[in-house]
Order: structure tokens, then C-alpha cells, then sequence
């Protein structure tokens, strides 16, 4: 539609954050689909290492093991494309998955959660070393899925996730570069 002369649109297939999958991916399956079709993919199973597949696999299904309908994808060209109902069946699963809260500030964000049995939440905020998680106080570990975006493991029930951000080094440069004034002052 327009408003003013400008066209306005609407992202029906929108996910909020701090949503879980019911299936888990491998490199190696991932890999073996067309670029444009990872991304496909990547709304129906989060992309794990293989450690990680190790370590979570109890929690997930594996995407493989999934028969897909025949209406799922469309043959384009050489690969395979995601129909719209498909995308839109996928964004709504996901979407209903989401956090009951999401809520950003100075130092991070905060999620809050409710789960029917433990799983990996993900958020679609990119994976950095200065990031720390906190589920429910507690510090998690956080995971690096899906090419580089973040992940914690949480409980069956209500969990509230914290997310801190700080700049990794900046304390060491801090104290190395007030040092170096008390040194210069002395001189």
C-alpha cells in the first residue's frame, strides 16, 4: 500500500527474538544445498558443529530424519526454493517459540522464556567473545550457531535470560593506558 507517495511493507513472515527450533542441521547436510537454499534451511533447524551435535542432539531432531512434504519446495533452475506457505509455516512455528519478553539496554538485553522441555534459544544477534549469558542468574554458556549468531541452552518451564556485552580488553586498556599517564606525569 502507500501513504504520502511512499510504498509501505509489511513482513507478515517476521520472527521476534528468543525463539527455539524443534530440529538441529550438520555442516555437512547444510553444505551440501545451494547458498540461497541455506537460508531456507536455516528456518526449519539450527545449524550445529558437530560437537555441538554431541552435546544437544537430546534436545533436537535431526532435519535429516524429516520427510518434507512435496509442496514444500519449488524447482527453480538448478535448486530448490522454499514456497511461500512453506516460509510462512516455518516463520509461524518459529514465531510462536519467541519470547514472552525481549527488552534491550546500556548493557545488553534480557529475554524471558517459557519452555514445555529444555532447549537451545536462539537470537539472531551476532556471536562476540564480549558477550555473557546469565539463565536465570546463573552464567550459560553460549553457543555459536548458524554461521555466527547466539544460542542458550534453557529449562522446561520459565526462564529468564540475560545477555551482558562488554568490550573485550577495554579494562586491560584502561589500566595499561592510565599506567602509562602516571608514568608520563612522574617523568
Amino acid at each position: 500500500k502507500t501513504s504520502g507517495g511512499y510504498y509501505i511493507y509489511e513482513n507478515k513472515n517476521y520472527i521476534p527474538y528468543g525463539f527455539s527450533y524443534d530440529y538441529y542441521m550438520s555442516y555437512e547436510f547444510c553444505d551440501s544445498y545451494s547458498k540461497s537454499d541455506r537460508a531456507s534451511l536455516m528456518l526449519k533447524a539450527v545449524l550445529l558443529t558437530d560437537e555441538q551435535i554431541k552435546k544437544y542432539s537430546y534436545l533436537l531432531d535431526n532435519l535429516e530424519n524429516l520427510e518434507l512434504p512435496p509442496y514444500y519446495y519449488e524447482e527453480e533452475g538448478t535448486s530448490l526454493s522454499l514456497t511461500d506457505e512453506a516460509m510462512a509455516y516455518d516463520c509461524e512455528q518459529l514465531r510462536e517459540t519467541s519470547a514472552d519478553l525481549f527488552e534491550i539496554d546500556n548493557d545488553g538485553f534480557t529475554a524471558k522464556v517459557t519452555r514445555d522441555k529444555d532447549n537451545l534459544v536462539f537470537f539472531s544477534v551476532p556471536y562476540d567473545d564480549g558477550w555473557t549469558a546469565y539463565v536465570n542468574g546463573k552464567e550459560a554458556e553460549i553457543e555459536n550457531v548458524n554461521v555466527g549468531f547466539m544460542a542458550v541452552k534453557v529449562g522446561t518451564g520459565e526462564s529468564e535470560i540475560r545477555f551482558v556485552y562488554r568490550t573485550p580488553g577495554l579494562v586491560n586498556g584502561l589500566l595499561i593506558t592510565g599506567g602509562a599517564c602516571i608514568v608520563l606525569l612522574l617523568y
